[in-house]
């Protein structure tokens, strides 16, 4: 195979210095961050959350104060364009269902992600 010199490579790249406001890129960056354990990124030894470490056993009080401390501590220091504003759990039979809600930081709309864990 050969390589045309006039043909443009990554096309697709989006310029580094250009901050992406997807809702669906900002939603994935969100669910990387929190389903990434501290210490498994290469390069990037403090990236991600202890989301993975709480236990689940109980849907209580403390388990819910665990939790919101957990994510905003992620999401504030690895995702800048939104602001944390709260979340709810949800105890299922095998899951646990933690809805993110979020407002983004340039404008007044507010999104949600949801994130299923198995126990």
């Amino acid at each position: 195979m050969t390589f045309n010199s006039t043909e443009k490579l990554y096309e697709d790249f989006v310029t580094p210095d250009k901050t992406v406001f997807d809702e669906e890129a900002i939603k994935n960056s969100i669910r990387n961050i929190l389903l990434t354990p501290i210490g498994t990124m290469p390069g990037k030894p403090d990236f991600g959350s202890r989301l993975l470490e709480v236990p689940f056993e109980h849907n209580d009080d403390s388990t819910r104060i665990l939790v919101t401390r957990v994510v905003y501590e992620a999401l504030v220091k690895w995702e800048q364009r939104v602001k944390f504003l709260g979340l709810n759990i949800t105890q299922k039979e095998n899951t646990i269902d933690i809805k993110i809600i979020f407002r983004f930081i340039d404008s007044s709309l507010t999104g949600s992600i949801n994130i299923d864990l198995l126990q």
